[in-house]
């Protein structure tokens, strides 16, 4: 025992002359997130590395944790903790961290794993590694000088790396079971039957609580993170002011005859640029007299209800109007009540799969695989049939699902995008999904897809967008299949991955 601490503290020597390499490795790190996922195909040797990543994340989380632990206890002196002791566990987590960031990137690279979640989880990794290096550096710098200004940086670099911890493992867990993973049972905040309590008028903004619910029913479900049909998001005012493909601004504080946001939505029913388009729900005139007075009025986010109230123009419309705004609150919060808890009936504990309630959809809920990815098959379908008709997304990627699920797929009378990408489909299934009336997006990137059995899609009547790179369809079939279906858009690119 004597001689491993001895050589231990030979070892902390070496590394002291050494430390900047550590400093170097935290900031080079901080550089990862910025490389953009591949569009191009993947050696299995990534995938087959970056399976890893939740395994191996385990061992730098104890690690770092034990650490902090050690060191108050070395600290306080509550335990008789060797700096020799702690160096090694710190280079161990080190080590540790490097391996689950390397394989996490490799995830990410594929291009399996997007959207706000997954760049929360690879920027708290990336952190923690950060952080763990330069609690090392800082370590070894100590040891040097015993400044005691370096000491305290070292420790708040740890204290830190521990909070950052958390924060990823709670994004890591969101990735695996849902946003709500970690805080579902929290029995402070959380009560088995919320009730639903309407907001003080007081409180009530313009923007916030009339405009926003009504670009959320009418118009999010094409124009968010997801989806940004014509480049254009509309899930947030900065979104709105950045606009999409349009030359003109989608939005003109001020001046509503010049903002795209109001000019499409009042033109003619058969007008191809009209908003929302055919087939949608457009906005009634009240929607449409409200919205063009909040930007005429410089689209202030801030403006109260109270205050809108008051003016004449919209003041009567305004107050008219609360009744329904507060009937569309608490239907949403009822509506979403119920879905949670049929999602939670049907889940288990050991679900291969994730259900979510679609942020962008009235009453629907997105079916994703599980991460890691988990065996997922035919049969694993038949334990959500009960959900069928509330699923609006469906993700099948990586999944062994085959052209017999399709048959139960297209039972899901409420689906709109359908990604079964990586997945044995050949397609003779197709003709299941014909009779699905909303289904607008289907994604067949890497399958075994033939060339007859994509002729299917002739029958779809909803089908707007098809993804079929890294297939053996060819190009003749495509040429006919827009031929006969003109308005059907087949991409042989990389499409957004859900």
């Amino acid at each position: 025992m004597q001689k491993d601490y001895l050589e231990r503290r030979v070892v902390i020597k070496k590394l002291i002359q050494y430390r900047f390499l550590f400093l170097l490795i935290g900031i080079a790190v901080l550089f990862l997130p910025f490389v953009r996922p591949t569009e191009a195909a993947v050696p299995g040797i990534v995938y087959f590395l970056g399976r890893f990543h939740p395994l191996v994340i385990h061992f730098p989380v104890v690690l770092v944790c034990i650490t902090l632990l050690l060191e108050l206890a070395r600290k306080f002196r509550w335990l008789p903790v060797s700096a020799a002791t702690i160096g090694f566990l710190l280079g161990i987590s080190l080590v540790g961290s490097l391996a689950s960031v390397g394989m996490g990137f490799m995830l990410y690279y594929t291009g399996e794993y997007v959207g706000n979640t997954m760049q929360q989880h690879m920027w708290g990794g990336v952190l923690l590694t950060s952080f763990s290096a330069v609690a090392l550096f800082l370590f070894l710098s100590y040891h040097r000088s015993s400044s005691i200004s370096t000491y305290a940086y070292y420790l708040s670099s740890l204290v830190m790396a521990n909070f950052i911890l958390v924060f990823t493992s709670h994004q890591g867990g969101s990735l695996t079971h849902g946003e709500e993973y970690l805080t579902e049972y929290m029995p402070a905040f959380r009560s088995a039957e919320a009730a639903w309590e309407p907001k003080p008028l007081e409180e009530m903004l313009v923007y916030e609580d009339m405009i926003v619910p009504v670009l959320n029913k009418k118009c999010m479900s094409c124009h968010n993170e997801n989806k940004a049909k014509g480049d254009l998001i509309m899930t947030s005012y900065q979104h709105l002011l950045k606009g999409g493909k349009s030359e003109h601004p989608t939005l003109k504080p001020g001046t509503a005859a010049e903002s795209e946001l109001y000019k499409r939505v009042i033109l003619p029913q058969e007008d191809e640029d009209r908003m929302p388009p055919k087939g949608k729900v457009s906005l009634t005139k009240e929607e449409i007299k409200l919205l063009s007075w909040w930007i005429d009025t410089g689209a202030d986010t801030t403006i109260k209800v109270q205050e809108a109230s008051k003016d004449r123009e919209v003041g009567a419309l305004v107050l008219s109007y609360l009744t329904e705004v507060e009937a569309q609150q608490q239907a949403r919060f009822l509506q979403k009540q119920g879905l949670e808890k049929l999602i939670k009936t049907v889940s288990q504990e050991d679900n291969n799969y994730v259900l979510q309630i679609d942020p962008y959809e009235e009453k629907a809920i997105t079916l994703s695989m599980s991460f890691p990815v988990a065996s997922f098959g035919d049969n694993d379908l038949l334990s959500i049939q009960p959900l069928f008709s509330s699923i609006t997304k469906a993700s099948f990627i990586a999944s062994q699902i085959t052209d017999d699920a399709l048959y139960h797929i297209g039972q899901m009378s409420g689906l709109q995008e359908l990604y079964l990408q990586q997945t044995g489909i050949k397609g003779s299934g197709l003709i299941h999904l014909a009779s699905l009336p909303n289904l607008k997006l289907l994604d067949l990137s890497a399958t075994p897809i033939t060339d007859g059995n994509l002729l299917y899609l002739l029958h779809f009547p909803a089908l707007e967008d098809v993804y079929i790179n890294e297939t053996t369809i060819t190009k003749e079939v495509i040429e006919a299949i827009q031929q006969n279906k003109p308005e059907l858009k087949i991409h042989t690119e990389r499409g957004k991955l859900f």
